[in-house]
């Protein structure tokens, strides 16, 4: 379920629409057929830029003290993506126009950042950036230059009490400051492309939803996201290692065994106590039509959200199959090839040595298809590529 929006699409957010819903029908009708298909190339690339940021958000799967981030070696730790590959991965996917998502670590920490946005300046490309907004100023020339198709999606996790709790003191103000640079050269015409906002659903502002729609819906941003919690219980993540060592063998004997898998990392989450009052706080937001996009990641019914943020390994939406595997993927720093994104450890390939087809129609995406096709794993439920991009 989707809250009320009285925004229609404008030509970029149908064009954007378009290309997401064919691939997805066409996907799926290939699949039917061969259950473990991959487009011909993605139709949507994920750019992990760095494992760096310079933020320690207490949410953070990646950099909060239980963030698997900590146990990469140190070279592991400063990874960055080189420009020569990303070169590549545009040119082996030009002609398909594949969407691009930019993530971090913080895309923004990119030591080559101005270097990137000249690149993506030239092409006719959807490009999402998902940044905590710290840098946007100081990366504003880089930014107007490649912001015909973007947007800027910014991170925030309530008003400035909750979200300096969570993203540290000073930021919300910060992040402000960035959002309403953004909207003015918008309105100058000079920033050409969109503002969301992204808040990831917490204790804190489970009752102040609504209150933060109407902030941001004065404030005119384009779009907001609330977001709930990727909550991964610890008997799931075992039992998802089990899975792992099973069905991947090929991968998991990479791994030390001392080496803790990043399913266990994924331990924010919203505290039973306050349930009833995220379910009244819901039943506001969608009591009325907004003046600015609003979604619900995932789209979850009322009758879903207190088994998915308790962690349920149902998947919500009635997802019983990800297309992602066949028709997307993401880039890691080191240029290994990663299927589900948010789990480094099916990483596969190299776009330092092999082509993107190569590696996209290789025998090791093959088998991790071919396993799929059996059913879902018990962590997909919490992996924001099953919502967007799965029936």
């Amino acid at each position: 379920m989707q809250p009320k929006t009285a925004v229609t699409f404008d030509q970029l957010t149908f064009r954007n629409m378009k290309r997401t819903l064919v691939p997805l029908a066409e996907t799926g009708r290939k699949l039917k057929e061969d259950p473990t298909y991959a487009a011909p190339v993605p139709y949507e690339i994920g750019i992990k830029l760095n494992n760096g940021c310079n933020l320690r958000c207490k949410h953070c799967f990646e950099w909060n003290p239980e963030g698997f981030h900590h146990g990469f070696a140190k070279e592991v730790k400063n990874d960055e993506i080189e420009i020569p590959v990303v070169e590549k991965l545009l040119a082996e996917t030009r002609e398909r126009k594949s969407r691009v998502f930019l993530w971090g670590g913080e895309p923004l920490f990119y030591s080559k950042f101005d270097e990137l946005a000249e690149l993506l300046a030239k092409e006719d490309r959807y490009t999402t950036i998902c940044t905590n907004a710290i840098l946007i100023e100081q990366k504003l020339d880089s930014i107007l230059k490649m912001s015909e198709n973007l947007v800027m999606l910014v991170s925030l996790e309530g008003f400035e009490k909750e979200n300096d709790a969570i993203r540290g003191k000073g930021t919300f103000k910060k992040v402000i400051h960035a959002i309403q640079l953004l909207l003015d050269l918008q309105k100058q015409g000079l920033y050409k492309g969109k503002v969301s906002v992204a808040l990831t659903v917490n204790d804190q502002m489970v009752g102040k939803l609504y209150s933060f729609m109407e902030y941001f819906e004065e404030m005119g941003v384009d779009s907001v996201y609330f977001c709930f919690p990727w909550y991964i219980p610890s008997g799931t993540a075992e039992k998802m290692d089990t899975y792992f060592d099973a069905h991947f063998p090929h991968l998991a004997s990479r791994f030390a065994d001392d080496h803790k898998n990043s399913w266990h990392s994924f331990t924010f989450h919203i505290s039973p106590d306050n349930f009833d009052t995220l379910i009244e706080e819901l039943k506001r937001v969608n009591s009325r039509v907004w003046n600015v996009r609003i979604r619900y990641q995932p789209a979850l019914e009322p009758e879903e959200v207190e088994g998915f943020i308790r962690g349920s390994e149902k998947p919500a939406m009635n997802r019983t199959k990800c297309f992602s595997i066949s028709n997307r993927m993401d880039v890691m720093p080191d240029g290994k090839v990663n299927p589900c994104k948010f789990f480094p450890e099916f990483s596969v390939g190299n776009l330092y040595e092999d082509s993107v087809a190569d590696i996209f129609h290789g025998e090791d995406l093959r088998k991790q298809r071919e396993v799929l096709a059996c059913g879902l794993m018990p962590i997909c439920s919490k992996c924001v590529l099953l919502y967007n991009n799965g029936v």
